[in-house]
């Protein structure tokens, strides 16, 4: 398997379908489906239930206050959490950038598989969920705000660090 780290990553737009490696995507108008409740005025849709409970973990909710970040931005770590998995929601229409990549399967320690690595726009409509054991660079923001955050509470913490020896610049791309 290739673990190679390229030298740029472009922001490529969020959808189900892209995304589906790493976790879910909510909201943002690509589920039709689901059931009409209070008296018809609201779709109730359903999401993929979180991962929180591996280890005596608990479900967390936090708001996290995000700093604006320019672009281009030299990324220099990702970091992963095996026990859990993180939902991100922006409050107040905050867009951010997710870069994320998954998990090496031929590595006897857990690290990424570089050649996975990618970069989605989350238009502020949207949220996503990292699927436990999925690589990710801390909150990628152009503006200030904040984001509604649901991810484990334990003990024990969760969270590998793994510095990229090769910095990789992220850089906008029309979209």
């Amino acid at each position: 398997m290739s673990h190679a780290v390229p030298e740029a990553l472009s922001i490529d737009p969020l959808t189900r379908e892209a995304f589906a490696p790493y976790g879910d995507v909510l909201g943002g108008g690509q589920t039709p489906t689901g059931i009409l409740i209070n008296a018809g005025t609201t779709l109730k849709i359903d999401a993929v239930d979180p991962v929180l409970s591996a280890q005596d973990g608990h479900p967390k909710l936090f708001v996290y206050r995000t700093q604006a970040q320019a672009l281009p931005l030299i990324l220099s770590m990702l970091e992963c959490h095996q026990l859990g998995s993180q939902t991100f929601v922006p409050l107040a229409d905050l867009s951010f950038v997710v870069v994320v990549a998954r998990s090496a399967s031929d590595t006897a320690s857990p690290q990424p598989d570089l050649s996975t690595l990618r970069a989605f726009w989350v238009d502020g409509h949207q949220g996503v969920t990292l699927a436990p054991g999925i690589w990710h660079h801390p909150l990628i923001s152009l503006h200030d705000g904040e984001l509604v955050v649901l991810e484990r509470a334990a003990l024990q913490t969760d969270c590998l660090i793994h510095p990229l020896l090769t910095a990789v610049t992220l850089k906008a791309r029309a979209l």
